[in-house]
């Protein structure tokens, strides 16, 4: 018997969504895990995105194709400055996800810092001290306070709010704490309308006004 297993039904769904959409497959997919297992395993599951097995996930969000070379190809590639700014804009969005959803966030080390690289041994690359994305990195300092000032992610109940092709938004609530989460990965705004319970309350990400967020492509809302 484990104690917890790494949760790549959740990575993958998560990665897809933000990648290629799909807001009804993720909620889905998140569902039937929560349906499948005992809730004391599920609120133990290791939610990562990456790991030393796969290529790393800024390189999976930011490349267009898929891991298709030999160890020499995969030694020469880099992220184009425009492929790594729209991995950086995805992984935020991924990360929202990951960190709000039932169980614990792993994060594989250098993800917060902005490495890249495919398959073994080029996803295990040393952590880049003192070349860090400080932006990258300050973001996910930020993501982890939310994560720890709610209780609700401990072992909230996870409701479904709203999901389409480009948008998911859903709760998370238990007797201590709830909060509402939202993200948009397609490039129409989309506008959402708050919950009555979380009306005025404070932000992570975009701030809502008058009881409705809009998202922009890749933004996101934690309430």
């Amino acid at each position: 018997q484990l104690d917890s297993v790494m949760n790549y039904p959740f990575a993958n769904a998560i990665l897809n969504f933000v990648k290629n959409g799909g807001g009804e497959a993720l909620s889905e997919t998140i569902h039937s895990v929560l349906e499948n297992y005992p809730k004391c395993s599920v609120d133990t599951l290791m939610n990562h995105l990456g790991t030393h097995d796969t290529a790393r996930v800024l390189t999976s969000l930011g490349k267009s194709d898929s891991f298709i070379g030999d160890r020499a190809w995969q030694s020469g590639q880099r992220l184009s400055d425009y492929e790594y700014n729209e991995g950086i804009k995805r992984l935020k969005a991924a990360a929202v996800i990951q960190y709000t959803l039932p169980g614990v966030p792993s994060l594989f080390y250098g993800d917060e810092a902005g490495v890249e690289g495919y398959g073994d041994p080029f996803c295990r690359a040393t952590y880049p001290w003192g070349r860090e994305n400080q932006e990258l990195l300050e973001f996910y300092k930020n993501l982890g306070k939310v994560r720890k000032d709610c209780k609700a992610f401990v072992d909230g109940d996870f409701y479904t709010i709203y999901a389409n092709r480009d948008t998911i938004a859903y709760t998370r609530s238990n007797d201590e704490s709830q909060v509402f989460v939202a993200v948009n990965r397609g490039k129409d705004n989309i506008c959402i309308n708050i919950p009555k319970e979380f009306e005025n309350l404070k932000s992570f990400g975009k701030a809502q006004q008058d009881n409705k967020v809009v998202l922009s492509k890749y933004e996101y809302c934690i309430i």
